[in-house]
Order: structure tokens, then C-alpha cells, then sequence
């Protein structure tokens, strides 16, 4: 194999993020674009060199001769994209959320699992380093046992306001708390027993986007151990970057302290500050900071990692197993802030 032939179906503001990190990877070529909006796929196509656009991923599936794709597009929208995919034997990286119902999750993974073909869901967080450090400390019996972790992951109102115009169709749980919840299991490596969730609703369907402020969740283990997420898309448009995170992870022995986005490498204050992002007085050090004209960060090892994983016929780090779980936790989580009481998750060893 001289190089991984791929498509990239998505031509959003991550799937970019997708045509960016293929077409500066060696091992690649990226042979099309495929986006409902054909100008936007056009657009992607030319920035980065892509040969061939499409509107329909049927065609450019049969047409293409590829071996994996990227699916990039809205959460609710990934099953048939993928079906077709696995239907033509091509390997598949797929955006969080995998679905966001159990039963299409279930379905992917059956489906990729009988044609033999990796599906990968993009957990980008495995591959940011202070998680990666502590994930390796944890793994290492630094810290003892692992009794409790406190999870910020928020966004502030530029993202459901202007960022995603589909922010009405999705939830911040499903955009942000995805990531919190696979990031926390992953950490913890233990089986997640209860979940107990609260949501609150006003602020931004009072600006004429009619999704949910906020969640925190409660996470039981199996073991005792505890973790509590924060979930919020309501942070002030004047917060010093678009992204809070923060994390703290205690254990028996020792403790861990993360604060990937407010670790202050870099401050720039100017007359623009004050708007917020993109003017944001803190820059992006690790997610996608581009470097002498490369896009670098965490979220190009990712996917790059899904390249490797097809050029050297490896399982990936972050599967359809994982996608869902996180899946099945949302779901509870939803039933629980609607009840009003824990949910049992009832899973098996």
C-alpha cells in the first residue's frame, strides 16, 4: 500500500479540521469531499486540492475506489453514512457521538464487525498530552486508587449562537458531555454503575436557540468511585478562551490537576480582547494550534491515528464500543434529568 485513499463526507468546521490533517499527512490521499451543501464542499475541495466534490455519499463511495472515510457531519446523522461505508468494505472514523440512539450504535458496530472493517470513533482527548500523562500515571499505580473525578468541559454562547447552526437539533451534552463522559471512563478504567443528572434550560432559548444551558452529572463506579461533570454553553462571550477545561482526579496516593485551557503559556491582550472569541486572550496550545503553516495538535494525532491504524492493519484506540457507552450514558443521563432520580445503568462487566 503507497497510500490510504480516503473521503472526507462533511465539509463543516471540523470536518476542515479533517481535509487539513489528511492532506498534510504522508500516508494519505485524500480523493473527495462530500458535503449536501455543494458549494461548502467546493470550497474545502479547492482550499486543500481534494480532485472530486460530491453531494451524495452513495456516489462518491461507488465511485472513488476508497478505503476508509471521515464522517464529520451532525450527531444524529451518522448511521447510513456509515452503513454504506461498511457495505463497501471501507474502514470508517467517525465524529462523536457515534449515534445518539443505543440501537444504531449496536447496528454500526455489528455491521463494521461482519465485514471486517475498523470503525473508530474520533475520542481526540486520548491523544491530549495532560490526559495522556495522567491517563499513563493512573495506569501506572501513581496515584493509588482512583477515587473521584471532577470534569469542566464548557463552551461560552459564541458556540450555540454562531458557531453551529444546528445547535437546536443537538444539546451540549451531546456536543461537549460526550467528550466529558468518554474522557472520565477512560481515566477511571472502571465499569460506571449509576449516573444521576440535572439540566436547566432559559438562557439561551431566551436568544432564539431552544437547547439546554447546562447539565451536571453524577458518575458511580463500581467500586465506590466517583465523578462529577460540568456541561455548560452559556460561559460569557468576553471568557478568556472559548473552551473551559478543567480537571482533577484524586486517588489514594496522590493527586492529579489539569487546566489545559487557563495554564496562562501564552496571554495576548490587545483593544480586541474584550470581544471574546476569536480575539480571545488565550490561544489554542493544544487542540489545534498550526505551527510555520502546519496544523499540529491533538486533534490531527487522532485521526492521523486512524490512518496508521489502516496502512498498518491495527485496531484502533477508540472504538465503536466506546462510542457506545458514551451513548448509553447520555441516554440515562436524559432519563435521569427528566425523572428527576439515578438511573441504574445495568451494564455488564
Amino acid at each position: 500500500m503507497d497510500k490510504v485513499k480516503v473521503g472526507l463526507v462533511g465539509a463543516g468546521i471540523w470536518g476542515t479540521m479533517h481535509a487539513r490533517a489528511y492532506t498534510q499527512h504522508p500516508l494519505v490521499d485524500l480523493a473527495a469531499v462530500c458535503d449536501l451543501d455543494e458549494n461548502r464542499a467546493r470550497q474545502v475541495a479547492e482550499q486543500y486540492g481534494v480532485a472530486h466534490v460530491y453531494t451524495d455519499v452513495v456516489a462518491m463511495i461507488e465511485n472513488e475506489n476508497l478505503q476508509g472515510i471521515s464522517v464529520a457531519t451532525p450527531d444524529a446523522t451518522h448511521t447510513p453514512i456509515v452503513l454504506e461505508a461498511v457495505a463497501k468494505g471501507l474502514h470508517i472514523l467517525v465524529e462523536k457521538p457515534l449515534a445518539t440512539t443505543v440501537a444504531e450504535c449496536e447496528q454500526m458496530i455489528s455491521a463494521a464487525k461482519a465485514a471486517g472493517v475498523l470503525l473508530m470513533v474520533d475520542w481526540h482527548n486520548r491523544w491530549n498530552p495532560p490526559y495522556h500523562h495522567a491517563w499513563q500515571a493512573i495506569r501506572a499505580g501513581e496515584l493509588g486508587d482512583v477515587r473521584y473525578i471532577y470534569y469542566r468541559l464548557s463552551d461560552t454562547v459564541y458556540v450555540p449562537t454562531k458557531m453551529l447552526p444546528w445547535a437546536a437539533q443537538s444539546t451540549v451534552m451531546w456536543f461537549l458531555g460526550s467528550h466529558a463522559l468518554d474522557t472520565t471512563c477512560w481515566l477511571m478504567g472502571k465499569r460506571p454503575t449509576r449516573i444521576y443528572c440535572q439540566k436547566r434550560a432559559g438562557m439561551l432559548a431566551g436568544m432564539g436557540v431552544d437547547t439546554p444551558d447546562l447539565y451536571v452529572t453524577l458518575l458511580d463506579f463500581e467500586d465506590g468511585a466517583l465523578a462529577i461533570i460540568e456541561n455548560t454553553w452559556i460561559l460569557p462571550q468576553a471568557s478568556p478562551a472559548l473552551i473551559d477545561h478543567k480537571c482533577e482526579i484524586l486517588g489514594t496516593q496522590g493527586a492529579i490537576y489539569i487546566d489545559p485551557t487557563h495554564d496562562r503559556s501564552f496571554a495576548k491582550y490587545t483593544p480586541q480582547t474584550i470581544q471574546g472569541f476569536p480575539n480571545a486572550p488565550f490561544a489554542d496550545m493544544f487542540i489545534t494550534p498550526e505551527i510555520h503553516g502546519k496544523q499540529m495538535g491533538f486533534a490531527v494525532e487522532s485521526i492521523s491515528h486512524f490512518v496508521d491504524c489502516i496502512y498498518h492493519n491495527r485496531p484502533p484506540l477508540a472504538t465503536g464500543h466506546d462510542g457506545l457507552l458514551n451513548t448509553r450514558l447520555i441516554q440515562a443521563a436524559e432519563k435521569s434529568a427528566q425523572i428527576g432520580m439515578p438511573v441504574d445503568l445495568g451494564l455488564d462487566r
